[in-house]
């Protein structure tokens, strides 16, 4: 992910959320030392992304998102894949994320790489005041 892809990262993201990171955001997360963030492209077109810090042994997912017109054709599936191995090979071995609870779709799919639901946040999501499920990975 570069800077250049915000545009296309910004219309996926207004789509895909009730409380859309801002241009400022993606910027800040593009340029921070700790950040590892991927985009996945195909027929020229911006599909997906992915956004996560790390730190030593762990890393934070902070946002995942696929193109509205390209759900269901395993893409957020494959961005996972990707980066979890990307960054096991360079030691990460906790992942950790939130999900709103109500997002069935999404804690499925991080069910399916080993996700577990560690905690919650109440009131995680100030906009619905909906709690986020906190859910980790170790792949140790």
């Amino acid at each position: 992910m570069t800077e250049k892809d915000i545009e296309n990262i910004l219309e996926i993201e207004k789509r895909s959320f009730v409380a859309p990171w801002t241009r400022g955001m993606f910027k800040e997360a593009i340029f921070s030392p700790i950040s590892t963030n991927f985009v996945m492209e195909g027929d020229g077109h911006l599909l997906g992304y992915i956004m996560l810090y790390s730190v030593a042994d762990e890393a934070h997912i902070l946002n995942l998102a696929t193109h509205p017109d390209q759900r269901r054709k395993g893409n957020a599936s494959r961005l996972i894949r990707y980066t979890l191995d990307y960054c096991a090979g360079r030691g990460v071995s906790d992942f950790f994320l939130e999900v709103r609870e109500s997002n069935h779709a999404a804690k499925d799919l991080y069910g399916k790489y080993g996700f577990k639901v560690i905690g919650r946040r109440r009131k995680y999501y100030t906009e619905t005041n909906e709690d986020a499920l906190v859910m980790q990975l170790s792949v140790h």
